[in-house]
């Protein structure tokens, strides 16, 4: 939470990295994490995942948080796999020492993600995410607090465990394998927002904890890991790691997602085993023309149908094997013609971003179409498939404006990965790696 963009001038080179190699968050920020806490025992947090780039150790490669729920699903912070692919990352579930890979936890890829449809990177909003698995495990999953029981902590303010992987110092880089964990307080919403600035806006789909006097939090690198209530000896998770104004100071709680404002609403929609592509990214792309595939598959024991498939501007369906019953463990396959020109002249959805550090202003613009499936399945009843063309371009500022709350610029050298690190964080602090 500590330093600043560097590198951003080097973007011009990382625009020529290609989609399949682009990882847009890893390793942008300083991974400073669990702050004053102690480590945890080995085993008591089974359910405990980390998010690691693909093709990395879990030592070197873990970047988030990540909490098992059951099945073939993992809970985290969108912001910790926005503008990431499914092939971008994997999980270790219930790994403790990350050096320990290959006797600790079960490494395991991933087939789809999830973001909340409304997060909002500018305002950290909605800010949870589901990450299905490419099969489903057996390992001990973390209850979900239903929203009564979050709703119920107002009164009683109790103490709340939060966890995760990294720096231990606010002030230095002193990164353990092991776990470690905090207790911190649950502070009531308004007397975090009373403390204005960005957390005057903290609503109900977030929660406080921490202490006014600081010295005890989460921080970035837990981004996306769990926060526990102890329920009369079950612990159930009540939030998940997502942003601050720095880490453990003073009049600055940790804000974490509220998972009982989400639980048996989104969470169980998008664990019922419907499973799709919901987000493609191209960045900088130069083709004119690209042909993808949207597969469906069903894992749940609900069988259904495809009932309607309304196309965007410029996406012409080519091939449609979704035309017959899904039943449990079936699946089919939409595939459609991108013209390019068409889809980003009229997208279904379109912003325009800007940040400046160093010297150098780094503009973001996105637009996006959306393939919107109708289905008969009781809880999936619609599917939005979106394709996002990504256009980034830099120039040199005449003046260097950098946000003390901005988080980043851990020596990529390469800077792509930084710009959109950069501008979802310029306002919050979020606490990723």
């Amino acid at each position: 939470m500590k330093s600043s963009l560097s590198n951003i001038a080097s973007v011009s080179v990382a625009l020529c990295v290609s989609l399949a190699s682009i990882s847009v968050h890893a390793a942008s920020a300083d991974s400073s994490r669990i702050i004053n806490g102690t480590e945890s025992v080995k085993g008591d947090w089974p359910f405990m995942t980390a998010i690691i780039t693909k093709g990395k150790t879990a030592s070197r490669g873990q970047f988030c948080g990540g909490s098992f729920i059951g099945g073939r699903y993992v809970l985290t912070a969108s912001h910790c796999v926005n503008h990431r692919s499914p092939d971008d990352i994997e999980v270790s579930v219930g790994i403790h020492d990350l050096s320990n890979e290959d006797t600790e936890g079960q490494r395991v890829g991933v087939q789809a993600i999830y973001m909340h449809e409304d997060y909002d990177a500018e305002l950290t909003d909605n800010d949870i995410a589901i990450i299905e698995l490419d099969q489903a495990i057996t390992a001990t999953s973390i209850p979900l607090a239903s929203n009564t029981l979050v709703d119920s902590l107002e009164t009683s303010n109790p103490d709340l465990t939060v966890m995760g992987w990294g720096n231990l110092s606010t002030t230095s880089t002193v990164y353990p394998n092991v776990l470690y964990q905090v207790d911190v307080p649950y502070v009531d919403r308004s007397t975090c927002q009373n403390i204005g600035g960005d957390y005057s806006t903290v609503g109900e789909d977030a929660i406080c904890a921490g202490y006014a006097e600081g010295g005890k939090d989460s921080c970035q690198g837990d981004s996306g890991g769990p926060l526990l209530y102890n329920d009369n000896g079950t612990y159930k998770q009540v939030g998940i790691v997502s942003w601050g104004d720095g880490c453990a100071q003073p009049n600055a709680y940790g804000v974490y997602t509220n998972v009982g404002y989400f639980n048996q609403g989104w969470i169980a929609q998008h664990t019922d085993g419907v499973s799709y592509t919901q987000n493609k990214y191209f960045i900088n792309s130069d083709e004119e023309q690209y042909t993808l595939q949207f597969p469906v598959r069903n894992y749940s024991t609900e069988s259904f149908d495809i009932t309607n498939i309304t196309l965007p501007a410029g996406f012409t369906l080519t091939e449609n094997t979704c035309t017959s019953t899904l039943a449990e463990n079936d699946s089919c396959q939409l595939t459609v013609q991108v013209d390019v020109a068409t889809a980003t002249a009229s997208p279904s959805y379109s912003s325009s971003t800007s940040a400046t550090s160093n010297g150098t202003t780094v503009t973001t613009e996105t637009k996006r179409s959306t393939i919107s499936v109708t289905t008969d399945h009781s809880q999936s009843p619609e599917l939005e498939m979106n394709t996002s063309f990504i256009t980034t371009s830099s120039s040199a500022a005449t003046t260097t404006t950098t946000s003390s709350k901005s988080s980043g610029g851990a020596s990529l050298g390469l800077g792509l990965f930084a710009v959109f690190a950069f501008i979802s964080r310029r306002r919050k602090v979020s606490r990723y790696a």
